[in-house]
């Protein structure tokens, strides 16, 4: 009799497999492998998808949108930009300081069947706002072999 062995687990790396297979997580950046660093700062962002699109939310608090640059190479979002330090703080006497600020950058894989021709973004009250529309599905084609 063979024994199964119960992982409670399974359930949640299947769950991570599938999201990786939306948004290939090798092509995110963490904290830990930033390439400005690893105490740069990183923007919160979610990804949420519905019938017709996938919404990339991020937040951006204190960046001035112009500051923001967004742009598709191939099947890789990414999202560059820089929130500028206080200049008025320079010299300020602080007792503590929790804000960062500096560039970013955080990349996304988008799935194949993107529209990246298609993709808006908005920056309104510190929030950006990526829209990224679905695309065709590619259909199999059956190829005949001839003989």
């Amino acid at each position: 009799m063979s024994q199964l062995i119960y992982s409670p687990f399974t359930a949640l790396n299947q769950l991570h497999r599938e999201l990786g297979r939306v948004f290939d997580d090798s092509a995110t950046f963490s904290p830990d492998d930033n390439p400005l660093g690893r105490n740069a700062w990183v923007p919160q962002v979610d990804i949420s998808e519905d019938e017709h699109s996938f919404l990339v939310t991020a937040d951006l608090p204190g960046v001035n949108p112009k500051a923001v640059d967004v742009t598709v190479d191939g099947n890789i979002l990414t999202i560059r930009g820089e929130r500028a330090t206080d200049s008025s703080a320079s010299g300020a006497g602080y007792k503590r300081r929790e804000r960062i600020s500096g560039a970013f950058i955080r990349q996304f894989a988008l799935p194949e069947t993107v529209d990246g021709k298609s993709i808006t973004a908005r920056a309104a009250n510190g929030v950006l706002e990526i829209k990224v529309p679905k695309g065709e599905r590619h259909q199999p084609v059956n190829i005949t072999v001839e003989s």
